[in-house]
């Protein structure tokens, strides 16, 4: 799922920065967001993924979801901490310990900000209703990339934590020509030490 969504990062970059110029702004504004859809979605499954165990053993229709907005809330109820927690890499000072995890500013996706993302690519995705107001296709355009650095800085170096489980998942998205990776810390074990 991450490398799916590298991809779409991509896209998104090559189509929102108008490097495919046969796009009126009306489809490349249509086109970024149904990536960062896909993208908000993608993050959905990922926590459902990987809390599927302990989230099937309170949902017996687990394979049904497809709002992303309420299979947030519904993990959510079982797993607290399911969401990516963003930190940042500082190189550490400390003998021994390569790198500081620190908490990331509030710069990124939040699950508050994810819902009002996952409704306004509902919005602009829809055909519009002839009664409502038109989309102000330049405002949108002038948001997309606001919405794209929140993913990044949401997905960049993120941990999860899992019911039940003591470990720390550390992953990394990695530069372009790189896969994500994951390193997974026990209790009592800091990440960056040797």
């Amino acid at each position: 799922m991450m490398l799916e969504i590298k991809a779409r990062s991509r896209l998104i970059k090559e189509v929102g920065e108008g490097r495919v110029p046969v796009f009126p702004q009306p489809a490349r504004v249509e086109f970024v967001y149904l990536q960062l859809r896909k993208i908000i979605e993608l993050i959905a499954m990922g926590s459902l993924l990987a809390n599927a165990k302990t989230f099937a053993q309170v949902q017996s229709n687990i394979q049904k979801y497809w709002n992303a907005k309420d299979l947030l809330r519904d993990i959510h109820a079982v797993n607290p901490d399911f969401y990516p927690n963003p930190i940042i890499q500082e190189p550490s000072e400390e003998p021994g310990i390569k790198k500081e995890l620190l908490e990331r500013p509030d710069d990124y996706l939040t699950k508050e900000r994810f819902i009002t993302l996952y409704d306004k690519c509902g919005s602009i995705l829809h055909v519009k209703n002839p009664f409502a107001s038109e989309q102000n296709y330049a405002k949108l355009e002038e948001e997309g990339p606001k919405w794209y650095l929140r993913i990044v800085n949401l997905l960049n170096v993120h941990t999860i934590r899992l019911v039940g489980d003591v470990h720390l998942y550390l992953f990394q998205m990695g530069s372009d020509t790189k896969p994500p990776t994951c390193d997974i810390f026990a209790p009592g074990v800091l990440p960056g030490k040797n």
